[in-house]
């Protein structure tokens, strides 16, 4: 983890207030994992509002050309002055942050699944499976077709996939996680890999219960303040054996948990 500057080389929107933010960083590219994050600095210099760093996972790394990026919305202050941001700037931003995703030398399937942003770390995450020689399937769900331009990149790393909207416009109508609990029985062999609004991860966790033998991996989107473990902003409940709780940092201790630990309240 370290303070870094890097170049901004892009900053292209990708949909209705979605972005990506491509920039320059040897550091980042050399040391990321698939699932880190960056805490990005969102004012000017100088400036102390907004006073807090916006955390971002890592959505693309070109190790060629020592360039990444990070996916992101619009939708406060610290985002709006990132979509703000241009082409030659410099981007003040900590990381890499969290502890990184690594896949299981056992398991040859995963079925990743994300909701809305969510399909950020998880992008970076399927590229890392197939390089690998994992077979994945990736299920995506959106609103509506804001995401549309995103299909371009993943059929570069995944050949298997199924996109939904909730509104038609874009891949199928409907809902991934109704998806899943229809042919759950086609994923028994898979280990899953989710990110997504907490409701989606809640109906996840509840769909697996009738499946004890497969596996699943969550990774936790929380408000952060410092992305480093010391102000205990981020903290979350994790099931402990027998029948109690301990709190975990998302910042330091995840992003990823094992999904059906986590206590959603």
């Amino acid at each position: 983890m370290k303070l870094l500057n890097g170049e901004i080389l892009a900053n292209k929107k990708y949909g209705e207030n979605l972005y990506k933010l491509e920039v320059f960083s040897p550091y980042i590219c050399r040391n990321c994992l698939p699932g880190q994050f960056i805490n990005i600095k969102c004012a000017y210099e100088g400036m102390l509002d907004p006073l807090l760093r916006r955390p971002f996972s890592i959505y693309e790394i070109d190790k060629k050309f020592n360039v990444f990026s990070v996916l992101y919305m619009v939708k406060g202050k610290g985002t709006d002055f990132m979509a703000r941001l241009v082409k030659g700037g410099m981007l003040d931003f900590i990381g890499p942050l969290g502890i990184g995703f690594k896949a299981d030398e056992e398991i040859k399937n995963y079925l990743l699944l994300g909701g809305g942003i969510g399909i950020a770390p998880l992008s970076l995450i399927a590229k890392e499976l197939m390089e690998t020689g994992k077979n994945i399937f990736f299920l995506a769900g959106f609103k509506d077709e804001a995401f549309f331009l995103w299909e371009r990149d993943l059929i570069k790393i995944a050949r298997n996939y199924k996109i939904f909207t909730e509104n038609g416009s874009f891949g199928q109508k409907g809902i991934p996680s109704v998806y899943l609990k229809e042919n759950m029985h086609l994923y028994k062999n898979y280990k899953l890999v989710v990110c997504g609004p907490k409701e989606m991860l809640k109906n996840i966790q509840g769909i697996l219960r009738d499946f004890p033998g497969i596996a699943a991996d969550a990774l936790m989107e929380e408000r952060m303040a410092c992305g480093i473990g010391v102000c205990m902003g981020c903290i979350i409940k994790i099931k402990k054996s027998p029948g109690g709780f301990e709190y975990k940092k998302v910042c330091t201790d995840g992003p990823i948990f094992n999904l059906m630990e986590v206590i959603f309240d």
